[in-house]
């Protein structure tokens, strides 16, 4: 099946003061129509800054891109104008934001923020857009939709803002939605609602989802393939059932070994020392300060993608290097 969603060996570097922030290094991920695909990672990683990449949102200066290309339904993205890309954006490309908190303008209702895309990119009138608006309140269980559709960010909670951008997102029903840790100011319930919501809609319509979270437990049950972030480079890509039950690269099986397993009480595994600043990234693989299973050649030089021998896993680990070498996209 042909990639809804390409993105070859794509660089997003910022420019400061400080020096050169190498926030996404030489990414390279494909996602497939219909497809959930989950990029994990600790905070600070690059997987914010490669979704807004995709959407071209990222400021420039201090931002810019420096290698790759980015392709969606075999259309270059870096190729189109502005106007164009304010087409692609919210219509056939949709990103629920981080921070629902400052993502939604004050000084109008939630109702008419919603109505916008949905008379902009589906050409609906606003009685139409409202009775449309109204439906997705319903969806994202927004309670007293028909109330809650006139009143202004303000007055609606953390929760409900995080719904508002939800259903913003899904208006038009995307062809790719980017979910950028979408559940966070949920409680439990709710986020369950949502996540299933989300399901439900790549499903019936197809609509591929680039999901971008911590939460492993989420990536388990609604994922289809896991790609894992490490100072802005793609470290490991595997369908999920491979990824949980044979981890290859060693931040992934850290990652994976910090989930609570045993009693109540029990000292949760840890990995060692924090992420790198991305001004300042170590030589080789930047992992390697970390890792328990470093050698000589880690520090040396950056590792090039390799088959760990598992169905459709590939991994940038010297530990590989016996391996075949991934050709590169």
């Amino acid at each position: 099946m042909s990639s809804l969603l390409e993105i070859q060996n794509l660089s997003t570097f910022f420019y400061i003061e400080e020096g050169v922030v190498r926030s996404v290094r030489n990414v390279d991920l494909k996602i497939r129509r219909g497809e959930t695909l989950a990029l994990v990672g600790e905070s600070g990683c690059g997987k914010s800054v490669t979704a807004l990449s995709v959407l071209r949102l990222v400021p420039t200066p201090p931002g810019k891109f420096e290698t790759g290309n980015i392709l969606f339904d075999g259309q270059d993205i870096f190729s189109k104008t502005e106007q164009q890309m304010e087409q692609l954006r919210g219509n056939d490309i949709s990103m629920i934001f981080q921070e629902p908190m400052t993502s939604l303008n004050p000084i109008f209702t939630i109702g008419d923020q919603i109505a916008e895309s949905i008379i902009l990119h589906q050409k609906k009138t606003k009685a139409e857009a409202r009775a449309i608006t109204l439906e997705l309140l319903h969806k994202v269980a927004i309670p007293s939709p028909e109330r809650r559709i006139d009143q202004y960010p303000h007055e609606l909670s953390g929760g409900m803002k995080q719904r508002v951008m939800i259903a913003m997102a899904i208006a038009c029903q995307p062809a790719l939605l980017i979910a950028d840790e979408p559940t966070t100011a949920l409680d439990v319930t709710i986020e369950a609602q949502i996540l299933e919501l989300m399901d439900q809609l790549r499903q019936d319509t197809d609509m591929a989802i680039l999901l971008i979270t911590h939460n492993l437990g989420i990536v388990a049950q609604y994922a289809d393939r896991v790609a894992v972030m490490y100072s802005g480079k793609i470290v490991e890509e595997a369908p999920v059932e491979v990824l949980f039950e044979s981890p290859a690269h060693p931040y992934t099986q850290g990652l994976l070994n910090s989930l609570p397993r045993g009693e109540p009480g029990e000292a949760l595994e840890s990995i060692p020392g924090t992420v790198p600043n991305p001004a300042f990234l170590p030589g080789g693989c930047a992992f390697h300060p970390r890792c328990k299973d470093a050698m000589p050649e880690c520090s040396q030089e950056i590792p090039p993608n390799f088959e760990s021998g598992q169905p459709q896993q590939q991994v940038a680990c010297w530990l590989y290097r016996d391996s075949k070498e991934v050709a590169s996209s």
